[in-house]
């Protein structure tokens, strides 16, 4: 996974924003095996996608202070199922 979204990053331009769900928009469309397996390596009793997706933020976030910056604010964009809510914001250092 993580060389999966280390190769994202790098297609994102310097100073660019994006969020979480861009990352996790394009995993499943580039990296869909990766995705999978890393899916299906996390157990949970509630909501999966949400169970996976909290852990795919968690590995964004350790690209953290070199590659990438928190923002302090949150996106609002469209999630994998076309639902608009809020989400992670980063800047590309």
């Amino acid at each position: 996974m993580q060389y999966a979204i280390s190769e994202i990053l790098g297609n994102i331009p310097k100073d660019k924003i994006f969020d979480s769900h861009y990352i996790i928009s394009q995993l499943i469309k580039f990296y869909s095996d990766e995705y999978l397996n890393y899916a299906s390596g996390i157990t949970t009793n509630s909501d999966k996608t949400l169970a996976v997706h909290g852990q795919i933020g968690q590995e964004i976030a350790s690209f953290e202070p070199n590659e990438i910056s928190r923002l302090e604010n949150m996106s609002w964009s469209e999630n994998i199922h076309g639902n608009s809510s809020e989400c992670t914001a980063w800047k590309k250092l």
